[in-house]
């Protein structure tokens, strides 16, 4: 079964392209050559560069708001030009194009995949394509078809073996003390973990009620909050954020700045 398609049909984007060069505009334009009638939304373009979790992640918090048949384009792609492979891939409501290095494993956490299919129908690409620019090239005017009704299994073959994610996940250790890791530090400096909310209260069981306790960067935090306005201290504490991941905060403040953290820095929770 096909999500269904929207009477307009939506594209979002969500790059680390900046905005500084030509690199979103000339997407919008190939998507926009070949299906006029689509509307084009920008999730973001300031990903850090080669952040491959953190593009992952904001389309994570963001798709779930779209309407049904929502094509979603993805391209964070430090590998570009390499063998890695680019993929199609369909949920129960949307539709992803990215490359396959993980990023959507964070999407397919919240919704799985019905299918997933490495892009090889050539005549749907743009002639000639570059070698450092697939987004353009390959993605765009896939997702251009896609919108104007091409079916999926158009466009490759099925696959099963694409990278489910580009983060380890939350790690058990020998001393009972679970390894976390950094995605990334969002606009205001809030850290944000790899522990959803629903992993937390599995992952420490009746233990959830003790008093919490997380070691980053030689800091200790024994603050879990429910909102950023609770904190009437100085300091970095923690907080589940909108969309239930584990978050380092400081009020009025950026705790990645007070904690010289950033993406792939560790953290280590005591339950």
């Amino acid at each position: 079964m096909e999500p269904p398609s929207p009477r307009n049909p939506i594209i979002t984007l969500t790059t680390d392209f900046g905005l500084q060069d030509a690199y979103v505009a000339s997407m919008k334009g190939v998507i926009l050559s070949l299906a006029p009638e689509v509307r084009i939304v920008d999730i973001s373009h300031e990903i850090p560069p080669q952040s491959v979790a953190a593009g992952g992640y904001v389309l994570s918090c963001a798709f779930r708001y779209f309407p049904a048949g929502t094509i979603h384009l993805l391209v964070v792609d430090p590998g570009v030009g390499t063998s890695r492979r680019l993929l199609l891939a369909r949920t129960e409501s949307h539709f992803f194009l990215a490359p396959d290095n993980g990023a959507l494993g964070l999407v397919f956490a919240m919704e799985p995949p019905r299918e997933v299919l490495h892009l090889t129908a050539t005549h749907y690409f743009r002639t000639d394509p570059s070698a450092t620019f697939h987004g353009r090239d390959i993605l765009a005017p896939v997702a251009a078809r896609l919108a104007r009704g091409t079916a999926p299994a158009h466009f490759g073959e099925p696959v099963t073996d694409y990278l489910l994610s580009p983060l380890a996940a939350p790690a058990p250790q020998s001393d009972g003390r679970i390894l976390l890791q950094v995605i990334m530090a969002d606009r205001f400096g809030n850290l944000i973990l790899n522990l959803k909310e629903e992993e937390y209260h599995t992952l420490a069981g009746s233990a959830a009620a003790r008093p919490f306790h997380l070691e980053i960067s030689g800091t200790t935090i024994s603050r879990l909050l429910r909102t950023y306005a609770e904190s009437e201290e100085d300091g970095p504490f923690a907080l589940f954020n909108s969309s239930g991941y584990l978050e380092i905060a400081v009020r009025n403040g950026s705790a990645a700045s007070e904690l010289a953290c950033g993406a792939g820095s560790t953290a280590t929770l005591t339950p």
